[in-house]
């Protein structure tokens, strides 16, 4: 039996911020795994599982867990292992499909020795192995010791709302965790700069390939496993959305738009309930858009009429446009605890480098920083909040949706048109200049792939190059960077224009970008976040829809706004897509200004060893004078700066020290570590 070492609860303080968090490694050439390096996983994982830690070590594997409990909270301890079973496991996630899956086994004669989730996972591994995993209806990533056989299995939910990463630095070893800095932990690991990676990272602001901005660690894909035993790893797939939405459009052949109209809402509402299971309290972001609005009414419909809801919403100091008013609106006519959350420039020059600690690489958007203080204050009061996330991406929500078929001659002729041109004509018929521009670069390029991929960049291909020359950007190191990309679109051939601009944000932005913040952001401050949008029945429902039931003229996630029409108030289910509106703007131009310059002018960061000194003083100049709005690009080169400097260079600086030494390697984990 694999006995697990239960240390004490870690404290949550201002200076040591420790829900779930994953780690471990397989070495068959060393003998017994190091627990040294194990408790230094656990400590990296920290923020992510305040409730408790534990090690287990068996043969050639070693497992280490960092635990928020929200399922029977004082049972079930990690690494999870039984007298009667060759399986140990960490897991990190909710399985919410686990009172049937139980009662499954129990009804076949299997005995469990705990409430919660976990078992009901482990006791299906030990019977199916990597098959039972189409049997989850969970957000989850995990590892798995068979210590019978000798063989790890690592597997990640459907969608990727849970991270996993991986190495595998020598011959016969294998390193994991739930973040890359739990791997950094181990001596093997290459900590250098992958510089594919930080392509990515500058143009689409995240990582969409199976890359990491650290050489030589790779991140399980969405709906991935891999096994590793003495025979070496092999990879597999538990989850292919194109083949689930073959299978939905098959299934709902026959139905009329209205039926399906009501089949999706059933779809939602019950996956609406089944991510309120907990023995904790369960709450929600509450942004006064359409998405978190629905959540929310749904709540209430499954919930007892007078059953407490509490609901957060954040906004921003200088904001015209903020949404608090409109995310009081709803709460008022549902009925929720609402609390508002006001931030200002003061968070973003105070937490930044923290949070890209915590993302383990830049701060993708200006939102993200809001959603880390909105989790840190809900998590005052709740565990685990239900979030929109996904709704977008399933059912066609943002603004680009009502491109998708845009003609050739609509995108020839924007092509010939100057960027200059295509901001004064959006103001000049009242289009958001910022999201004018986003279009007008998207649209004029003439291939597919490069048309998609833009619409989430704040740089275009000669930004790339003015900005950050050394980093090449030749024309294969262009077409590399959107390898995830076009694969995606290859899953789809022969499907329209709207489907396959959504297949390539379901296998990149939303994982890569929106879960990522998702998860990183709010295991920051040890909340959970469950989105409902993403239950992989609902997930292929809303795929599979036509594409009338999905845009109409220039109004997005039509059937959405169907499902809402009896739950909310009518100017929530008409408002169109908002978004987190950050004012940087002004911000750049007022306090956050020094802070701006000074990493921007600096010698000793990325732009001094890739980027054009003098283009970078060019946009400060031109964005403070007032001449132009650069607040998007300046964010890009910002925090990237932030994370090369305060996070990046730090770390392998002191892994190169310490490693120099023996010393088992540290890495950046806390507020003041990571700003210093």
């Amino acid at each position: 039996m694999v006995v697990a070492t239960q240390l004490h609860p870690a404290p949550r303080t201002e200076d040591l911020l420790l829900v779930c968090g994953i780690a471990g490694y397989v070495d068959f050439t060393a003998g017994t795994p190091d627990r040294h390096i194990l408790t230094a996983m656990t400590v990296a994982l920290g923020r992510r599982g305040p409730d408790s830690v534990g090690i287990a070590v068996e043969g050639a594997c070693g497992l280490a867990h960092a635990r928020l409990s929200i399922i029977d909270v004082e049972g079930s301890p990690q690494p999870m292992s039984f007298p009667d079973s060759d399986i140990a496991i960490v897991y990190n996630g909710e399985t919410y499909n686990y009172l049937e899956l139980r009662a499954e086994l129990e009804a076949a004669g299997t005995t469990f020795h705990t409430k919660g989730d976990t078992e009901a996972v482990l006791r299906w591994l030990a019977k199916e192995w990597a098959q039972a995993l189409p049997r989850f209806d969970a957000m989850f990533a995990f590892g798995a010791w068979d210590k019978r056989g000798e063989r790890l299995l690592l597997a990640r939910d459907a969608v990727g709302e849970k991270p996993l990463f991986y190495a595998t630095p020598a011959p016969g070893v294998l390193v994991f965790g739930s973040e890359l800095k739990a791997l950094l932990e181990h001596p093997l690991i290459d900590a250098e700069l992958d510089e594919n990676a930080l392509r990515q990272a500058l143009r689409f602001r995240a990582v969409f390939s199976n890359e990491c901005l650290n050489r030589g660690i790779r991140q399980l894909e969405p709906g991935g496993y891999l096994e590793f035993s003495r025979d070496g790893l092999k990879t597999g797939r538990h989850f292919f959305v194109a083949e689930e939405v073959r299978k939905a459009r098959k299934a709902d052949s026959g139905l009329s738009d209205d039926d399906l109209i009501q089949r999706g809402r059933e779809i939602f509402i019950e996956s609406v309930r089944q991510r309120l299971i907990a023995d904790v309290p369960v709450g929600a972001f509450l942004s006064g858009g359409l998405d978190s609005s629905l959540i929310v009414a749904a709540m209430r419909k499954v919930r007892a009429p007078d059953a407490p809801i509490e609901t957060f919403s954040v906004g921003f100091v200088d904001d015209p446009h903020s949404e608090l008013g409109h995310a009081e609106t709803v709460a008022r006519a549902i009925g929720t605890q609402h609390r508002p959350i006001l931030v200002g420039p003061d968070v973003y020059i105070r937490r930044l480098a923290e949070l890209s600690a915590c993302r383990d690489g830049p701060v993708s958007q200006p939102a993200d920083v809001a959603i880390a203080e909105m989790s840190r204050i809900a998590r005052e009061t709740v565990k685990v909040a239900l979030s929109g996330e996904g709704a977008d991406e399933i059912f066609a929500g943002y603004p680009k949706h009502a491109y998708a078929n845009a003609s050739w001659p609509l995108r020839k002729a924007i092509a010939m048109a100057s960027p200059a041109f295509a901001a004064q004509l959006a103001g000049m018929i009242g289009m958001d200049r910022r999201r004018a521009l986003v279009a007008f670069r998207a649209m004029a390029e003439p291939r597919e792939v490069d048309r998609l991929v833009q619409w989430f960049s704040y740089l275009d291909r000669n930004g790339l190059r003015e900005f950050f020359p050394g980093l090449g950007w030749t024309e294969a190191d262009m077409q590399r960077s959107v390898e995830m990309q076009a694969k995606a679109l290859a899953e789809v051939a022969g499907e329209g224009p709207l489907y396959r601009m959504q297949a390539v944000d379901f296998a990149t932005w939303l994982p890569g970008n929106m879960l990522e913040r998702g998860d990183r952001m709010t295991m920051a401050e040890g909340l959970e976040v469950r989105p409902p949008f993403l239950d992989k029945e609902l997930v292929a429902f809303g795929l599979a829809l036509p594409d009338r039931l999905k845009v109409r003229g220039k109004v997005g996630k039509w059937i959405v706004r169907q499902w809402a029409a009896d739950l909310l108030p009518a100017q929530i289910v008409n408002r169109g897509k908002w978004g987190f509106r950050t004012p940087l703007a002004l911000w750049f131009r007022g306090p956050m200004r020094e802070m701006l310059h000074d990493y921007l002018t600096g010698q000793d960061g990325l732009i001094g060893r890739y980027g054009n000194a003098k283009a970078v003083a060019n946009l400060l100049e031109a964005h403070d004078s007032g001449k132009m709005d650069a607040s998007d690009t300046l964010w890009t080169l910002l925090t990237a700066e932030v994370w090369y400097c305060d996070v990046y260079l730090p770390r392998l600086k002191r892994r190169t020290v310490d490693v120099s030494r023996g010393i088992k390697p540290r890495v950046l984990t806390s507020r003041n570590e990571s700003a210093s």
